[in-house]
């Protein structure tokens, strides 16, 4: 299983974070909490999110089959 994490930061600290295994943003500062309110209620940024753990699954299994061909 792979646990994606899409990371946001303003003036080098993160407010928010798109955490895959709960399917939302999570605020990490009260200066997040407006933007994982906005980005959670849109049902289609969400679905994106989810699909690019898909992507990542795929990505890794055809990297991990490589590099374990070559040991």
């Amino acid at each position: 299983q792979i646990h994606y994490l899409h990371r946001c930061f303003y003036n080098q600290e993160e407010f928010v974070y798109f955490d895959s295994y709960k399917g939302k943003y999570i605020p990490k500062t009260e200066f997040g909490k407006p933007s994982a309110d906005y980005w959670n209620k849109d049902k289609d940024l969400i679905q994106r999110k989810k699909d690019e753990v898909e992507t990542c699954k795929h990505n890794y299994n055809i990297i991990h089959s490589f590099t374990a061909d070559r040991r």
